[in-house]
């Protein structure tokens, strides 16, 4: 089975200007858990996922205590209003990941789980041969896959 079979063809996408505002409220409304970040041309440059939009627990250095870091910048225990700020003008190509994988409708399907099992990413934009966005795979996709098949 080939990758085209399997994806979700022609995914929401965004572009790198965009606000995370815009992007979190894309999110939100369409259900999803990531978009590709596309140029206009649909070009792939990166993916954005909910986990980029949320603060993260890092350790503060030279100490046992862990923080929350939002975008590289630490933030206190008062931090909404400061996050809604930040997303009202931070662009989606400040957060976005570059250094993502993908895959090629022809690319069997096996390939494309293979890369969602090894990597960090919950979702797989699968790209043309000029890495234009034709459509996105998620971890989902393989549970319908499965499910069918039983």
């Amino acid at each position: 089975m080939k990758v085209q079979e399997l994806m979700t063809k022609d995914p929401d996408t965004i572009g790198p200007e965009a606000t995370l505002e815009e992007a979190a409220r894309r999110i939100l409304e369409k259900r999803y858990g990531s978009l590709p970040v596309v140029d206009r041309e649909g070009y792939l440059l990166g993916l954005l996922q909910v986990e980029e939009l949320l603060p993260q627990p890092e350790n503060v250095p030279f100490s046992d205590v862990e923080a929350l870091q939002l975008f590289g910048e630490w933030v206190d225990g008062n931090f909404l209003q400061d996050i809604y700020r930040r997303y009202q003008k931070t662009p989606v190509k400040a957060v976005m990941r570059t250094d993502i994988p993908r895959v090629h409708p022809e690319d069997p399907v096996g390939k494309a789980l293979e890369v969602l099992l090894t990597s960090e990413i919950r979702h797989l934009p699968v790209v043309d041969g000029s890495n234009r966005v034709v459509g996105i795979l998620t971890r989902s996709d393989f549970l319908k896959l499965i499910l069918r098949r039983g």
